[in-house]
């Protein structure tokens, strides 16, 4: 990964950070996926945005960028919302996940 795209990743993993601090309550869960170019490689839930987008970086997901679906959620409204976006994906990829995602829930 080429330095310049490894800072884009980090700066746009700082503004998901600081758009969790306005969720309010209970909803603090995001959906969000990673894609490589336009290509989607997975979709995912969180608390943290930046935390897990640098977790992936660890473990060696490539990807070009990350991006927040929707509004914030419960921790419950974001599995369902995710079950959901990964079956809908499945139908229009011939019954396959997304890159890195290994189970049809997550």
């Amino acid at each position: 990964m080429t330095k310049a795209i490894h800072l884009s990743l980090i700066a746009s993993l700082f503004f998901f950070q600081e758009q969790s601090c306005f969720a309010s309550g209970d909803r603090d869960f995001y959906n969000y996926e990673l894609k490589d170019g336009y290509r989607v490689v997975y979709r995912g839930q969180t608390n943290d945005l930046y935390r897990r987008g640098m977790e992936h970086l660890r473990d060696g997901k490539r990807f070009t960028h990350m991006r927040k679906i929707g509004n914030a959620k419960t921790r419950e409204g974001a599995l369902r919302a995710e079950k959901a976006s990964l079956k809908i994906y499945r139908k229009s990829h011939g019954g396959q996940n997304p890159k890195y995602n290994q189970t049809n829930h997550g």
